[in-house]
């Protein structure tokens, strides 16, 4: 089928598919390749680049902490300065005070500490209150000192040393103790976050976004400062055991990211922090990206020059037979005139001679055939249209209400006004199957031909059926497709009532309260057979069976597919131990004044005969 096609493609339309094809396409697949191939490569440079960029980055921060922890561990094993600080030691006096100051107290921590880490803040809390304090370094332990969180973790951690955050301050606390074990000093490094925020800033993350966060997912440091403070715990990012880089969706702001993980803690000196470098997706292929746009503006200009340079010699080539072609549209519409000859002796020029040969002949002919039988078709018609009419006329629809009209009150004027209600609900059902217009017609419409069909029935088989009709008043305006109900009933009346001496056809019409409504006709007849029952389900779910053995249910079932969707429809359960019948149809609740779906929930209302 596609090669007939291509086939019957005019000439101009053929050359310009061979230029695709042996042109256009090769060129275009070979360099989305090479742009591909490219990309790739510059993708995987940049992501190792980052993830060297942010190693690095670790190695300095476990620089700096170390140092740190060099000073606190430094100072906790010094013994001299524990024996000084010891709270069992007693200073006779402010001047023995001042000289243990002097002497050792503050040289060993002025020239190992204050020229080092000028950013850095120390302090020794210690607990021997004879001791003079000088409110910078060495500081007296009291009530407001103890409450301290470096002082309280460190004594918790018993010797050992920990790290915290205090406001914005990072801290690394050791507690060291006497001879006798006894709670001496508690040491403590407090480290500006600012101080870590350069190390991150001194890598030049640009647009990346660079976190220091410990196990919890607590923010340190972070070049994104709303960050700092806060928990990423919950973050599609935060992934503290990830080996290697992953990508992921950041679901607060909706970004792509490749993160990349490092570790801070590799000894139990250093915090268990980590490192994470968030390298949006965007950025990290931005050069990829502008390398391929440029590849295929290039790419582009070419094969436009390329397609603009074809185009023109092949216009050239085919004007002649465009316009040979024109010429052919315009006899096809009715306009017969001869096409300009150029004298050319070519295949064209023999097309053009043998075209207007033709069009000399068609003009000839024309009052002999075209004309004469064109007269015949359109007598013919005429008189098909006025036996059609006449036919029509024959049937016309006043004559049957007429007709059953005069039976009515012939009937009425004997005495007999059951038979001549039974004529005129005949006629009121006759008249609606031929006035409804429209797909759509309200619930209680339906409602209403479904009870003059049944008070025709009942006056048939008299006391053998009895039926009662309940509808909520909030449906009674719902747009339901026409003779939805009255074909289910008269399955009910045919199948299950006539099959019993005492038939009852029950028909309600409730909402199923999700926008949905549920009619169910149930009759007390002798049921259907298991293998019958089962066959008409699958008449019923095949969409592809437009004929079966239940006219009236695979009708409504596959209108009501039509118009609502295959969640909506009619199903069939007949109970073997039970008997009867029961068909239930689903539909959505559409209002009759706007199409909406809806539905009060009213007190019912019911008709029995």
């Amino acid at each position: 089928m596609r090669m007939n096609r291509i086939v019957n493609l005019n000439l101009r339309a053929k050359l310009i598919l061979l230029y695709f094809l042996t042109i256009f396409i090769p060129l275009l697949v070979t360099g989305q390749i090479i742009l591909s191939v490219s990309g790739k490569k510059i993708i995987e440079q940049t992501t190792s680049i980052t993830q060297e960029s942010s190693t690095q980055t670790a190695l300095n921060v476990q620089d700096r902490l170390g140092g740190y922890v060099d000073i606190v561990n430094r100072l906790s094993v010094d013994q001299t300065l524990i024996n000084y600080l010891n709270p069992d030691r007693v200073y006779a006096s402010e001047l023995e005070s001042i000289d243990a100051y002097d002497l050792y107290l503050k040289p060993v921590t002025f020239y190992d500490f204050n020229y080092k880490n000028p950013l850095a803040k120390l302090n020794i809390l210690f607990l021997n209150a004879t001791l003079l304090q000088d409110h910078n370094i060495f500081i007296f332990a009291d009530d407001e000192a103890r409450a301290r969180r470096d002082y309280r973790e460190a004594v918790q951690a018993g010797g050992k040393l920990v790290w915290g955050v205090s406001g914005d301050e990072v801290f690394v606390a050791r507690s060291v103790y006497n001879i006798k074990k006894r709670l001496t000093a508690v040491i403590s490094m407090q480290v500006p976050e600012d101080s870590l925020y350069a190390l991150i800033s001194e890598s030049k993350m640009s647009d990346k976004i660079a976190v220091i966060a410990d196990g919890g997912g607590n923010v340190i440091s972070s070049n994104d400062r709303e960050l700092v403070g806060r928990s990423v715990a919950d973050r599609t990012f935060f992934r503290p055991d990830a080996a290697a880089p992953f990508e992921v969706r950041d679901s607060a702001d909706g970004r792509s990211y490749k993160v990349i993980v490092g570790k801070l803690g590799g000894s139990s000196s250093l915090p268990d922090w980590r490192i994470l470098t968030l390298v949006p997706i965007d950025h990290l292929i931005d050069d990829e990206r502008k390398i391929r746009q440029t590849g295929l503006l290039v790419m582009g200009l070419g094969l436009v020059v390329s397609c603009g340079i074809f185009l023109l010699a092949l216009g050239r080539i085919t004007d002649r037979v465009k316009a040979l072609v024109k010429k052919m549209q315009t006899v096809k519409n009715g306009e017969l005139s001869l096409l300009q000859d150029e004298g050319a002796q070519d295949e064209i020029g023999a097309l053009t001679r043998n075209f207007n040969g033709m069009i000399e002949n068609l003009q000839r002919s024309i009052y002999e055939n075209y004309e004469v039988n064109l007269k015949l078709k359109d007598i013919t018609i005429k008189k098909q249209e006025a036996e059609l009419y006449a036919l029509q006329n024959q049937i016309h629809p006043h004559f049957l209400f007429n007709t059953l009209e005069s039976i009515r009150m012939g009937l009425h004027n004997q005495g007999d006004e059951e038979t001549a209600t039974i004529v005129m609900n005949f006629a009121n059902l006759f008249r609606h199957l031929l006035h409804w217009q429209g797909e759509f017609i309200p619930l209680r419409e339906e409602i209403d031909l479904v009870r003059k069909y049944l008070t025709i029935q009942k006056y048939r088989f008299r006391e053998r059926i009895q039926y009662e009709l309940e509808i909520e008043p909030g449906l009674a305006e719902a747009l339901i497709p026409k003779l939805t109900l009255q074909p289910l009933v008269e399955n009910a009346v045919k199948h299950g009532a006539e099959s019993t001496r005492s038939g009852r056809i029950r028909v309600s019409v409730r909402a199923a309260g999700d926008g949905t409504m549920v009619a169910a006709i149930v009759d007390n007849g002798k049921g259907i057979p298991p293998e019958q029952l089962a066959r008409i389900r699958r008449e019923l779910a095949d969409p592809e069976i437009k004929k079966s053995g239940s006219i009236g249910l695979k009708n409504v079932h596959d209108r009501i597919h039509l118009h609502f969707g295959p969640e909506y429809g009619v199903t069939i359960d007949s109970p073997a131990e039970e008997g009867g019948t029961l068909v239930r149809v689903t539909m959505p609740i559409r209002s009759a004044k706007d199409g909406t779906e809806g539905g009060n929930r009213d007190v019912q209302s019911s008709d029995r005969g």
